[in-house]
């Protein structure tokens, strides 16, 4: 049975605010006998339990791991917990700490640190009441999810008589006073003690409860000592956000992470869901993850679990590991084009050799009314992808979807002549690629005209309205506004038996006109059971076989269940509340073992494309991180999809260090 921590959930008792001190010391004698209490979140006897008020983002992100994250396993090398001394200046006397320094640790090399802070009735121990760092990090270590680090587990305490004994609450005040104790005595101890880096992305702090507030109090006011934060359902010493956060654009630059956590059973929520909010509100990048504990031990092991494994990275671009096989692209989504999705932002710009607009480029988007252009969206993914050194994707020029009505018809409803849309298509491209000459590289130029069922095109719009010479004329019209862009065929499923013929009749015909093609692209939304990845080598070799470059244009590999195959929205059956409960699964996170299984697939997926890099000359994901997939809402809103290589918190997942694997290990 988990230990739990001599610290109950008096706080939610308290008033809002630790301080002023005047009011914490009125309510003492009460926190005192509470404090003593063996189960979280119990009100005292007479009063009711604290109102939890929960919203619709207080939700899990990262699966409850095994219980076994932090057992003594003989087959993983072990790291050093010692106790340490240290004399301090601040308390006039010599304190205590615990220490773990990982496997491998050796004064040849510089090592990262974690200040990992306890709660109001603990010490430099309580840590290891219901949890054991040192051997839940040795596993991570072993299991190449974390980075080798120091933990320092101090004592918050910071006054002579540090132990949790007597009333535990008297000693609020001192807690507050630690942060003169750890910035003077504890980090320079550590730093004259062991081998470890002194830059700021070096250091990290977190805490649960009190210890959490402490993080968040003397890591957000000296952003210049921390750049990874950690508040496990802080309590309210907290400080308000706006005081620790009075220059959000200098916060976004500095911190590498902050991670906020609590239980949705937890009195003390709301100290965290003002600090969520307020974080959103200012557009500061930072991880939100409500799990189903209380103010209970079961919650800290768990989120100080995933906390160690996203601090300290030092990931390699995807861009610089695929360099010189193909472009490894992403696409950017609206929000993060106007500045409201900046996490998403700014893992393109570190890893993608490839910027692809998800929407503002379609043709509802550019042109909404005959001769209303609007390019401010496509102008900003431009000068993102020049300033990153970063091609730029065009998408889409023409397709059946997301294209206005007025297109096709004429002022009284009716449809326009061959000769009024094909001169309408034509002025759209030229507008929108003239524009672009020379900046964006490569254009989707005609999207998924191939039909699912019976004959060879689908029965579009654009079809209809000029005929199925439309296609050839749209790649005419593409080359004479920039005879040096790729222009690419761009479908779904036509890496699959079914569909293959087609296009590559289709494509055999362009061939034969002369139509300026150069690439096909193989959209790729490909799911854990389906398609067979033998196929898919072979339209690969098939296609390059024409002449062609192919292109895979919108990789992503879902995991949930599912009753569709490819991208066509028009297709879709809408479902039941019930149906979409069994078709979403994970809303609590990916568990570890499905994760290892899509990274496994997206390795196969990626061995084909390096086997093929001759052939290749593009793969782009379609999203960034799982958060911003198209996935989410489809077939239905509210679906909570794993399909790409960062987690929700950006954070990659094992899919990412796979596929890097992959590309490090191709000749």
């Amino acid at each position: 049975m988990m230990k739990k921590s001599i610290f109950a959930t008096s706080f939610s008792d308290w008033l809002p605010n630790i301080l002023p001190i005047a009011v914490t010391l009125a309510i003492l004698p009460l926190c005192a006998t509470l404090a003593r209490a063996q189960e979280p979140n119990r009100p005292p006897a007479g009063r009711p339990a604290p109102q939890i008020m929960l919203n619709p983002e207080d939700i899990q992100i990262f699966a409850d791991p095994k219980t076994t994250i932090d057992a003594n396993r003989p087959d993983v090398p072990h790291g050093k917990l010692e106790l340490v001394e240290y004399d301090s200046k601040t308390v006039g006397t010599r304190r205590k700490m615990m220490v773990y320094t990982p496997p491998g640790y050796s004064k040849n090399k510089k090592f990262p640190v974690l200040y990992l802070l306890h709660g109001i009735g603990g010490d430099e121990n309580e840590w290891g009441r219901f949890a054991n760092p040192n051997w839940m990090l040795d596993n991570l270590i072993a299991a190449g999810k974390a980075t080798p680090m120091i933990i320092v587990m101090p004592n918050g305490r910071a006054q002579k008589n540090d132990r949790a004994e007597g009333n535990v609450f008297a000693s609020a005040p001192a807690f507050a006073m630690f942060e003169q104790d750890l910035l003077k005595d504890v980090i320079p101890a550590i730093e004259s003690r062991y081998s470890v880096s002194k830059s700021r992305e070096d250091r990290a702090i977190a805490g649960l409860s009190m210890g959490g507030g402490q993080s968040l109090n003397f890591g957000l006011q000296h952003l210049d000592t921390f750049a990874w934060i950690g508040g496990f359902s802080s309590a309210p010493n907290t400080k308000a956000p706006e005081e620790l956060v009075p220059d959000p654009n200098a916060a976004q630059e500095k911190i590498k992470l902050l991670y906020l956590s609590c239980g949705n059973k937890d009195g003390l929520i709301g100290i965290s869901q003002k600090m969520h909010a307020f974080l959103k509100e200012k557009e500061i990048s930072h991880i939100w993850n409500v799990d189903s504990y209380g103010h209970d031990g079961t919650h800290w092991k768990n989120n100080l679990y995933y906390f160690t494994q996203r601090i300290f990275m030092k990931t390699t671009p995807l861009k610089s590991v695929f360099q010189g096989k193909f472009l490894i692209g992403g696409t950017l989504s609206i929000a993060a084009l106007d500045g409201k999705n900046p996490a998403e932002l700014n893992l393109a710009q570190t890893h993608f050799s490839a910027l692809t607009p998800e929407n503002s480029m379609k043709p509802d988007a550019i042109q909404p009314s005959e001769g209303n252009f609007t390019f401010e969206r496509a102008d900003r993914l431009v000068e993102i992808a020049q300033k990153n050194g970063a091609t730029a994707i065009g998408h889409c020029l023409v397709w059946h979807s997301q294209t206005p009505r007025w297109f096709f018809q004429g002022a009284n409803g009716q449809p326009v002549t061959r000769e009024v849309a094909l001169e309408r298509m034509r002025k759209h491209i030229s507008t929108v690629v003239g524009r672009y000459k020379g900046k964006i590289k490569q254009w989707d130029v005609v999207n998924e005209a191939i039909n699912d069922g019976p004959g060879v095109l689908r029965d579009s719009p654009w079809r209809r309205a000029i005929g199925d010479d439309y296609i050839a004329e749209a790649f005419r019209a593409a080359h004479a506004a920039d005879p040096k862009a790729i222009l690419i065929y761009n479908d779904y499923n036509i890496e699959l038996g079914y569909k293959r013929p087609k296009a590559i009749e289709l494509l055999k015909s362009l061939i034969a006109q002369k139509v300026p093609i150069n690439a096909v692209g193989i959209q790729g939304h490909w799911r854990m059971d389906n398609p067979d990845l033998t196929e898919v080598e072979t339209a690969i070799k098939e296609f390059g076989a024409l002449g062609l470059k192919v292109m895979i244009t919108e990789l992503d590999m879902g995991v949930l269940p599912s009753r569709y195959q490819g991208a066509d929205i028009s297709t879709i059956e809408r479902m039941t509340p019930e149906q979409v409960s069994v078709m979403n699964p994970y809303t609590k996170g990916l568990p570890e073992t499905v994760a290892e299984q899509q990274a496994e697939r997206y390795r196969q997926a990626f061995d084909i494309f390096l086997r093929h890099k001759e052939v290749i000359g593009r793969v782009t994901l379609w999203g960034v991180r799982d958060s911003d997939s198209w996935l989410n809402n489809f077939p239905v809103r509210g679906r909570t999809e794993h399909a790409l290589l960062f987690d929700r918190s950006g954070a990659p997942k094992p899919a990412f260090f796979s596929i890097q694997k992959a590309a490090a290990s191709a000749k």
